[in-house]
């Protein structure tokens, strides 16, 4: 086994704990997800876009309780909306909502 010296050591450690980090976070995105297209069905691709961006745990966490008591997925996108953070990933999927609820006649 190679001699792995502190500086490494610490390295590595931090690594281990980044891909947690990111593990973590890709878990929360995806169960949102999940909830959100169990309860509406299949979601607009910005939609995944925007919850994809979110990196933050405990966001996630709150989001993930109101999409299981939100009545529309309409009201999801408004408590999105509210978050100044999200302001611009947010204009973004609503540009493409409109275009698609346009192209579609809705």
């Amino acid at each position: 086994m190679p001699y792995v010296t502190s500086i490494e050591r610490i390295g590595l450690k931090k690594g281990i704990e980044q891909g947690i980090q990111q593990g973590i976070l890709r878990a929360a995105r995806e169960d949102l997800i999940e909830v959100l297209e169990t309860r509406f069905g299949e979601l607009p691709e910005p939609c995944v876009a925007a919850v994809s961006q979110i990196e933050e745990s405990a966001r996630l966490k709150v989001l993930h309780k109101q999409a299981i008591t939100v009545s529309s997925l309409d009201e999801f996108h408004r408590l999105l909306r509210e978050d100044a953070g999200w302001q611009q990933a947010l204009a973004s999927f609503d540009r493409r909502a409109r275009l698609c609820t346009n192209a579609c006649g809705l």
